[in-house]
């Protein structure tokens, strides 16, 4: 028998309404653990003045983040396909917020770290919430949009973890800031509970399973890991992640501000406005980039430009000295903008994985990516070290403008690599995605 087209069913747009209800809930968690992602890069001279710790010891500290996130991926990948995101997202939520209560209390490097971990453990559900709800609650030609209007929720809590979040901490001290945010993640529980669910109508599931291309397949969790390692293309949408992920973990995550501060001579909040810009081209961006990968059916083409685009504005932000505060916030906004149409790996994950384990090849493209930030916000800090000019600026180490620009050629040749890469990806747009 025949399954009715659901497209013109009177009970779709109804359905599809509160699909758009529930996967909200998901994007303002994973604004909010953005939000706590960033925050320590309006933080970085009061806690090293605080904990007394160089900068290759508070990249360090503020990499336990990384390393959570990144771990959890996998198996909160695997967790969301076997148990749903309703339950797991208010776990995660008050993770979060336990997270930040022991950050902001800490007296020692070592419960820091722990607090950042624990931020980092929750913070592991958000993206990929969405996009388990994404598969779960929209036909696949809604995916890329999905990414897009994820990654724009995101940013826009990227931003407030910069440019506001750095009025907070002068006005509140770092710990007293961290406080405060920490109340976002009791409310986000409440609201999750009362509205997620974790399956659609029998007729929405139906018309989605139908419109995918490996929708009716069914894997165990140990069957789908291995399905996503044997292809050749998971390894390198991965390694292409990594290498595009660079700029926001290892730059805009944390070290975008003193670089700022240091060689473009702009004050604190000058700096912090011009680094939330770039959050905001990722956030304009990424739904550009869903556009035109839409509109022009393909989504390598998106890839290769995004690399070669955010190389260009990174270039000359570093090394073209004392831009004014108008071009160089305009040029991180510009990265920022072409760094979206990284995200349509995602898009690409989601096509070649069947959907009975999205939520694991999901997680194991973003563990991947966010891996950059555990490497790179420490090995900045070391560069910045190694290149150390002996002042201190209340009690925290200063750098110099030449040792913050060798420090990111480390962000430079990632994004070459990422270029590199882009050309070997496989187009799998399908015209039966129109």
């Amino acid at each position: 028998m025949t399954k009715p087209n659901l497209s013109l069913s009177p009970d779709y747009p109804t359905s599809l309404r509160h699909s758009w209800l529930i996967w909200s809930c998901a994007a303002l968690f994973y604004g909010y653990q953005f939000l706590l992602r960033v925050a320590p890069s309006v933080m970085t001279t009061e806690l090293m003045a605080d904990f007394q710790v160089d900068a290759a010891v508070l990249g360090l500290l503020t990499s336990f983040y990384y390393y959570a996130y990144a771990v959890f991926q996998v198996p909160v990948g695997s967790l969301l396909d076997k148990f749903g995101p309703r339950r797991l997202l208010t776990v995660a939520a008050l993770l979060c917020t336990l997270g930040c209560l022991l950050f902001a209390s800490s007296d020692s490097v070592m419960v820091a770290c722990l607090g950042r971990f624990l931020i980092g453990t929750g913070s592991a559900f958000g993206f990929l919430s969405c996009m388990k709800l994404g598969t779960l609650w929209f036909p696949p030609q809604r995916i890329p949009m999905i990414i897009g209007l994820t990654l724009l929720l995101g940013t826009l809590g990227g931003m407030s973890g910069s440019y506001p979040m750095s009025f907070l901490v002068d006005g509140m001290g770092w710990r007293g800031a961290t406080w405060a945010t920490a109340m976002g993640g009791i409310f986000l529980a409440v609201l999750i509970v009362i509205l997620v669910r974790d399956h659609p109508p029998r007729q929405l599931r139906d018309h989605i399973h139908d419109n995918h291309p490996h929708g009716d397949m069914t894997l165990s969790l140990r069957e789908g890991f291995y399905a996503i390692l044997r292809q050749g293309q998971t390894w390198l949408l991965a390694g292409y992640g990594f290498m595009m992920y660079v700029p926001l973990a290892g730059f805009a995550d944390m070290w975008g501000v003193p670089f700022m501060v240091q060689v473009h001579h702009l004050d604190k909040q000058s700096a912090s406005f011009a680094t939330s810009c770039l959050y905001l081209g990722v956030g304009v961006g990424t739904p550009l980039f869903a556009y035109f990968s839409d509109r022009f059916h393909q989504f390598k083409t998106s890839l290769i430009l995004s690399a070669l685009g955010a190389l260009a504005a990174f270039i000359i932000v570093v090394y073209v000295p004392e831009l004014s505060r108008t071009t160089v916030t305009s040029l991180l906004f510009l990265i920022g903008l072409m760094s979206g149409g990284q995200f349509m790996a995602y898009a690409i994950v989601c096509k070649i994985n069947p959907l009975s384990i999205s939520g694991m090849a999901t997680g194991f493209q973003n563990m991947v990516c966010l891996l950059s930030g555990v490497l790179a916000q420490p090995f900045i800090g070391w560069v910045l070290d190694l290149f150390w000019e002996g002042q201190f600026t209340n009690g925290s180490h200063a750098y110099s403008s030449a040792a913050f620009q060798m420090a990111m050629l480390s962000v430079i040749a990632a994004l070459i690599l990422a270029a590199f890469a882009s050309f070997f990806v496989r187009e799998v747009y399908q015209s039966h995605d129109l």
